[in-house]
C-alpha cells in the first residue's frame, strides 16, 4: 500500500517528534483516517523528507516521530518562471496544479488588458493562499520536495518594465519551439495570455521587453492548457524528460 505524503513545516531531525496542529491535524485524522501506529510520508519547507509514525492522536493534534530520513527527487533541472494572466475559477487553480506537477520553479500572475479577473485587496491574500495549497498539495502527489513561489499579481505594465527572457506565447507567431529549442535556456520565462487573448497594446508591450514570440501548432489552445502543453514539450525537447 502506497504511504499518504503530506508537507508540513517543520524544523527536526531523525528520531524526534514533531506536533502536528490545526488544519493539517484534521485532515491526517478525518479525511485520511490514519491513527496511532500508522506512518507516512512528511516533507518540510527545507526540503527535507522523513518516514514517520503517528505516536499520540487526540481532539486539537497529532504527533509523529520521525523514523528515518528519505532521499527527495531532484527538483526540476530548467528554472522556468511561468508568467501567466490571470483566469477565472478553476481555470488558474488547474495552471497552479498542473504547473507544479510539471517543474515549474516559479508562478507569475499577471493583468493584461483582455483580463476578466479583477482582485480587490481584500480578496488577494486568501487567493494567494489558496494557489499555494494547491501548489503543496500537487507537490505532495508528484513528489516534489520543492514548492513554487507564488508571486502577486502585477500589471503588464509594471511586467514590462525590465527585460525578460523566455517565450512569449502568440497564435500569429511564425517561429515554432522546435526552432528555439537550439537555445537550451536554463532559466527562463514562459509568458501565456488571457482568455480572450492579447491586445495589440498588450503585444507591444511584451515584444519590448525581449522576449522571443513563438506559436504553438495550428489549434488555439484554452488558457490553461496552455502551460501544462507548452512545459510538457520544453521538457521533451531539453528538460526533464531528455
Amino acid at each position: 500500500m502506497r504511504l499518504h505524503r503530506i508537507y508540513y513545516p517543520f524544523i527536526a531531525e531523525v528520531g524526534q517528534n514533531v506536533l502536528i496542529e490545526n488544519e493539517r491535524a484534521h485532515y491526517l485524522r478525518n479525511v485520511l483516517r490514519l491513527k496511532i501506529g500508522n506512518t507516512l510520508k512528511i516533507f518540510n519547507h527545507q526540503r527535507l523528507e522523513f518516514l514517520a509514525e503517528i505516536v499520540t492522536n487526540n481532539k486539537k493534534n497529532l504527533e509523529i516521530n520521525l523514523i528515518e530520513a528519505i532521499q527527495t527527487i531532484a527538483p526540476s533541472k530548467l528554472n522556468i518562471t511561468l508568467v501567466q494572466s490571470l483566469s477565472k475559477g478553476e481555470r488558474m487553480d488547474y495552471t497552479v496544479q498542473k504547473a507544479t506537477e510539471l517543474g515549474i520553479s516559479t508562478i507569475q500572475p499577471i493583468i493584461s488588458e483582455y483580463c476578466e479577473v479583477k482582485l480587490k485587496s481584500s480578496r488577494l491574500e486568501k487567493k494567494m493562499t489558496h494557489w499555494r495549497n494547491i501548489s503543496i498539495s500537487a507537490c505532495e502527489q508528484s513528489f516534489r520536495a520543492d514548492i513554487p513561489e507564488i508571486l502577486s499579481p502585477i500589471s503588464i505594465q509594471d511586467y514590462s518594465l525590465l527585460k525578460h527572457l523566455g517565450l512569449l506565447l502568440e497564435p500569429e507567431e511564425n517561429q515554432t519551439i522546435g526552432q528555439v529549442s537550439k537555445h537550451k535556456w536554463q532559466e527562463f520565462e514562459i509568458v501565456i495570455g488571457p482568455e480572450g487573448g492579447w491586445s495589440v497594446n498588450d503585444l507591444k508591450l511584451l515584444k519590448n521587453t525581449g522576449l522571443t514570440g513563438i506559436q504553438f501548432g495550428q489549434r488555439i489552445l484554452r488558457t490553461e492548457t496552455m502551460a501544462p502543453a507548452i512545459l510538457a514539450a520544453i521538457h521533451s525537447l531539453w528538460g526533464d524528460f531528455t
